[in-house]
């Protein structure tokens, strides 16, 4: 799945309402996301409490989410070997459901040691992460 980047700023969007990331007032460029770039999806997650998707890009070969509306899908082809797992019972977790490679669904702990850039958790993405390339070529 790829997607281009429209915009890097996240003022339009109405994204104060999710306790899990940063204001509405963010402008996400400083995070190095760049406009009209083409990202390739290495997973997709919906909050508890939001109505945007999230999409996980590589940038500059670190991990980052990003709201949906930032971009517009020109390939929605998912990887074959993504996972999808819902969450909503657990009621200690901010994650509705998430789509994405088989640890980042699969593992209890791999979601928030990718966001600490733990190094066991970035290996796996960054192995992950060649898969889908390499997938995404063919």
């Amino acid at each position: 799945m790829k997607i281009k980047c429209n915009d890097t700023s996240a003022v339009k969007l109405k994204l104060s309402e999710v306790n899990t990331i940063t204001s509405n007032e963010f402008d996400y460029n400083n995070w190095g996301l760049l406009a009209n770039e083409i990202y390739l999806v290495l997973a997709m997650i919906l909050y508890k409490d939001t109505k945007y998707l999230y999409y996980l890009i590589d940038i500059n070969g670190k991990p980052n989410w990003f709201p949906n509306e930032l971009f517009e899908v020109i390939d929605n082809i998912l990887p074959n070997q993504w996972s999808f797992k819902i969450f909503n019972t657990e009621s200690d977790v901010d994650i509705y459901c998430i789509w994405g490679y088989d640890e980042l669904c699969n593992q209890e702990d791999h979601y928030d040691q990718l966001i600490e850039r733990e190094d066991e958790a970035l290996t796996i993405y960054y192995n992950q992460k060649r898969k889908i390339e390499e997938d995404s070529v063919h």
